[in-house]
């Protein structure tokens, strides 16, 4: 590594002795719709220098005073050609046509694909594309938040809004019990675990591959879609300086609808008269805290630490003697996000470079949390020769997030919700906690503001992308590539909690510490032989290679109690009292893959691709080691067809169909293989240790694999209009899933292959030219169905409970994935239902209690009224983007969102049961519960001590539809003329508003999308509103 970096130094360092007696001229070429145009040739006459623009559609070009009058000819595909002097310019902007016969639009772009590129009207499967500049003013920290709303069939989902957290990703739906779902993702052409390491404005383009015979290719990866994001490269000529930066606020995007202070009085205050009146005949509801006490027998009334809560109301209730709190006001705080980036990018005719540096911080909601990561880029690529080429990149990054767990059951969100709004003055937000006494009407819990300053939660992780490759051109029409790369993460996570002084209801607390180390290093190798030829009007292009990939990953983990001093956070653990846990642990895998691919294409008009590949993977049983997985795709381009030649509003006319064949090995490490662990056993009257085995084997553990059909239609009118649809179907067999065995057999379960899932859907793409000239207005569209249903499970077909402790959740035939298996409420029983007995009930319900629809209809409410009532998956989901500009100003309002689905609400559930007690606070609905049947609240919410509470119903399972703004930015782009006095070119200045409104019909956490794959909530972090503003620009 130390001589990759030096003999990348040196490399750059060569560059600036090129440089003599000459100017640098700078510039940004825009088409027809004023949108910077990339990939445009920028050649200086008499020369043989020669650009290409980026993604800004800027470039960068030497200009020697040796060249009489100094003339750029500017081209692009589907424009007009273009000459400017710049004899006495330094800085140009410059407006290309497009050409005569208006046959422009988006079939000329080139698009990435598997181990290669190819022109989009070439393309014969379903490929996605986002580009940099429709996400280059978003604040986002993770290349896959750009996906959000952009690709038809593409759901992101943020499932939590902790700082620095990965969205999750589905490509047409969810497919596997057990296995993955998330798909592969290429940068560079480099497979990698995931995208954390890359800065956002490291990117050119992102790709989404989603038929199988785009990602066939990746074989036994590729079934759940392939994203590839390629990253931005060097150019010719003098260092280019670009620097971005932006800075902003985030707020809470919405806050949980729980009982403010005055609610909850009222609610424990009915709560324990209720008991006081039941407790003893005489007792009235109207009897002060005195003649309680008197009745308790307490001799000192006035200290309300004696007080039984069951029975006595606190007096000082309604006054200020008692502290009236707002915990989520006091947990979450406005935070600060912001982001500095800087690359310079250059070069000569066979060195180009480009280095960035990057910074991101961002603090979380949740105070004491947050996220920071630190980026470095080197990419160089060197022409050896006319034959020989090379290259070499570099991405270390370094990043810290840190703060106590706040999402999850039990965990500080949760505890911070429950805990009453009402504390004793002297303690406030630190009530439990240090020497202060918990508030008697309250629970055991200690102050979670106090916890969330105190608690050291720290992970800081080092993570190193680098590849290199050499090509050789064999021939002109024939060339080898060698690549190699190589992903290293070391993870370090470091945690402490202290004893927090002297709590006196936590006797013998002590300080507890944790360290886990995670180092996991990956390794790929490839060798791809390339050949592209024409014969007249016949175009192949063939590619075959070998890959071989392993993975390392040691897990050491421990964690000791009883430190002699929590100020010094010590991780020394021989200094600790006792060992709580020690643990290491250690996995490996390998990947050998042969594959090949040939595209073929006859005048434009017709294109027919064929691919397979053979993957070896040790994660599967010895029978089954190997798999194959083909794919083959063919178009139609119709308007090339003579007969429509002359059409001039038809851009684009193309029929498209693909099959194909991909793999899943996305499983645990060792699952077909029987494992052992340690244990003790008798032996000649004393224990010996031993090992016993831990799982059983299964020599004929297969891949999962999906079968996928694709139909696609294009079509392109009047050079404003592109419309494209896709049809699927695609079918998962053999899932990989742990069933449970005889326990004769001595084990519990054993991995199998078991069942089929299919989904199929629909995804509609559209973008138009609504205005063009001075006033521009654009808009981008998309939407996609899926229906997902589950085809077998096993031989006997016997469903699987899933979701909470296994029971809100079914995976039954014929419905979809994870459909909620519940008690349907429909009400609330009044005196009248329970003295009718046609009114199905549970056993020992009262007036007040929540009705269930009897669904077998035998008059009794129990296990068999169950039944699926919907599932996590939306009828549909979108993005629909308007963009409009005007001289230098421009504006993007951004909308995206979803129709149907369901989530159950855990965090609602578990601060919303009937008969919680007093001790807690609860869900805002609780103010309209039922009191009477003269006063029965909103029909919905029972009696406060209700006795269905545990069981699993539809009251916390919520329609997930939404619609949601997520992005507004308004832009201005300086004149050239004004951005040249400063030395600086392309100078941009904006205002952004992420997540700036929802509308949704979920009250049990704070985001419908906050849910995991089976569609349960169990209080996800919340996601932020963010008002920020930035500048770009280039020196």
């Amino acid at each position: 590594m130390k001589n990759s970096i030096i003999i990348l130094g040196l490399l750059i360092s060569t560059t600036g002795l090129v440089f003599g007696q000459e100017k640098q001229v700078t510039g940004i070429i825009l088409g027809q719709d004023e949108k910077p145009l990339q990939n445009a040739v920028v050649k200086l006459n008499n020369t043989s220098q020669e650009v290409a623009t980026d993604t800004d559609g800027a470039f960068s070009i030497k200009v020697s005073e040796e060249v009489n009058k100094p003339v750029l000819a500017i081209s692009h595909e589907g424009y007009l050609n273009k000459t400017v002097d710049i004899s006495n310019q330094e800085n140009v902007k410059i407006t290309l046509q497009p050409t005569p016969d208006n046959k422009v639009n988006n079939i000329e772009e080139v698009v990435v694909i598997a181990y290669g590129t190819q022109k989009r009207g070439e393309v014969t499967g379903s490929v996605g594309r986002v580009d940099a500049q429709s996400f280059k003013d978003r604040p986002i920290a993770r290349v896959d938040q750009a996906l959000t709303g952009q690709i038809a069939g593409v759901k992101t989902r943020s499932t939590t809004g902790k700082p620095g957290e990965p969205l999750e990703i589905r490509v047409r739906g969810t497919a596997s019990i057990s296995a993955s779902n998330s798909p592969v993702y290429v940068v560079d052409g480099m497979v990698v675990d995931d995208m954390a390491n890359i800065s956002p404005d490291d990117i050119q383009s992102i790709e989404v591959l989603k038929d199988a015979a785009s990602t066939a290719m990746y074989g036994s990866r590729g079934s759940n879609g392939v994203v590839i994001v390629t990253t931005k490269k060097g150019t010719s000529g003098k260092p280019s300086f670009s620097f971005s930066q932006y800075y902003g606020v985030q707020t809470i995007e919405k806050k949980l609808d729980i009982m403010n202070s005055s609610e909850w009085i009222d609610f424990a205050t009915e709560a324990i008269n209720k008991r006081w009146v039941a407790l003893a005949p005489g007792n009235s509801a109207s009897d002060s805290y005195a003649v309680r006490a008197n009745y308790f027998g307490l001799a000192n009334a006035t200290d309300y630490n004696l007080a039984n809560i069951n029975y006595m109301i606190d007096p000082r209730w309604g006054t200020n003697q008692v502290a009236n709190i707002d915990w989520q006001d006091a947990f979450y705080r406005p935070a600060a996000i912001q982001s500095y980036q800087l690359a310079v990018r250059g070069g000569s005719k066979n060195v180009k470079y480009m280095i960035s540096g990057a910074y991101f911080d961002q603090e979380g909601l949740a105070i004491n949390t947050g996220f920071n990561r630190f980026n470095l880029s080197a990419v160089i690529d060197v022409n050896i020769s006319d034959k020989w080429k090379a290259g070499i990149a570099l991405r270390p990054s370094y990043s810290q997030s840190y703060g106590a767990t706040v999402d999850g059951k039990d965990n500080l969100a949760h505890k911070m919700l429950s805990m009453v709004p009402v504390a004793e003055v002297s303690a406030g937000l630190y009530t439990n906690f240090w020497k202060n006494t918990r508030y008697r009407w309250a629970g055991s819990t200690q102050s979670p503001i106090g916890v969330m300053e105190e608690t050291t939660n720290n992970t800081n992780e080092f993570r190193l992308l680098s590849s290199l490759y050499v090509s050789y051109d064999i021939l002109p029409d024939l060339n080898i590539k060698i690549s190699g790369g190589a992903t290293n993460n070391f993870n370090l996570n470091n945690g402490y909690t202290p004893t927090f002084d002297l709590i006196t209801n936590i006797p013998g607390q002590v300080s507890i510490a944790s360290r886990r180390t995670v180092n996991y290093n990956r390794y790929l190798g490839e060798a791809l032989l390339s050949y592209k030829k024409s014969f007249g009007e016949h175009d192949i292009n063939a590619i075959a290679g070998y890959s071989a990939e392993n993975y390392r990953t040691t897990t050491q983990y421990n964690r000791n109690k009883g430190f002699p001093n929590d100020d010094l956070e010590t991780f020394n653990f021989t200094q600790s009292a006792s060992v709580l846990n020690s643990e290491y642990t250690a996995a490996e895998w390998m990947l050998i893959s042969m594959f090949g691919r040939v595209n073929y294409d006859y005048k434009e008009k017709y294109m027919v691709s064929a691919s397979i590949r053979r993957d070896g993977s040790s994660r599967f049983g010895w029978n089954n080691l190997w798999g194959t997985f083909a794919a083959f795709g063919a178009g139609w381009k119709v308007d090339n067809e003579e007969f429509l030649k002359d059409v001039k509003w038809l851009n684009n006319l193309k029929f498209r169909y693909s099959w194909g064949e991909n793999g899943n090995n996305s499983i645990g490490d060792y699952r077909a293989f029987g494992t052992l662990s340690g244990g003790n056993y008798s032996f000649g009257g004393s224990l010996s240790n031993g090992l016993i085995p831990n799982t059983i084997p299964n020599p004929d553990l297969t891949w999962e694999k999906t079968q996928s059909s694709d139909f696609g239609f294009e079509l392109g009118l009047f050079n404003r209009i592109d419309f494209t649809a896709d049809y699927y179907i695609k079918k998962t067999k053999d899932l990989l899933l742990e069933q449970p065995i005889p326990a004769v057999t001595g084990y519990t379960t054993m991995w199998k292959n078991v069942g089929s899932v299919q989904n199929k859907g629909l995804e509609l793409e559209l973008t138009t030219k609504n205005l063009t000239g001075a006033f521009r207005w654009n808009t981008s569209a998309n939407i996609a169905f899926n229906n997902n249903k589950v085809l077998q499970l096993g031989t006997d077909n016997a469903p699987i409970y899933t979701g909470f402790s296994n029971s809100t959740n079914i995976i039954k035939v014929g419905e979809e994935l994870n459909s909620f298996y519940l008690y349907e409420a429909i009400g609330v029983l009044s005196t009248a239902d329970i003295n009718n007995a046609s009114v199905a009930k549970t056993t020992g319900a009262i007036a007040g209690d929540v009705k269930y629809r009897d669904v077998n209809g035998d008059g009794v409410i129990n296990e068999e009224d169950r039944h699926i009532i919907g599932g996590p998956t939306p009828d549909y989901y979108w993005g629909f983007t308007n963009t409009f500009s005007y001289k230098n100003f421009d504006l993007s309002i951004f909308f995206q969102g979803q129709k149907g689905g369901y989530s159950y609400a855990l965090l609602g559930r578990a601060i919303d049961r009937t008969g919680m007690g007093t001790t807690v606070n609860a869900m805002g609905n609780w103010v309209n519960r039922w009191r009477s049947d003269e006063n029965p609240g909103d029909g919905k919410t029972p009696r406060l001590d209700g006795t269905t509470g545990s069981l699993l119903d539809t009251r916390w399972l919520y329609d997930a539809t939404y619609i949601q703004l997520k992005n507004v930015t308004l832009g201005y782009n300086f004149d050239q003329d004004l951005a040249s006095k400063l030395k600086i070119s392309n100078l941009r200045v904006y205002i952004s508003l992420e997540n700036v409104w929802r509308k949704d019909h979920y009250y049990g956490g704070y985001n419908p999308e906050s849910v995991q794959s089976d569609g349960t909530d169990y209080g996800a972090y919340p996601n932020a509103k963010v008002y920020m503003m930035g500048i770009n620009f280039n020196f």
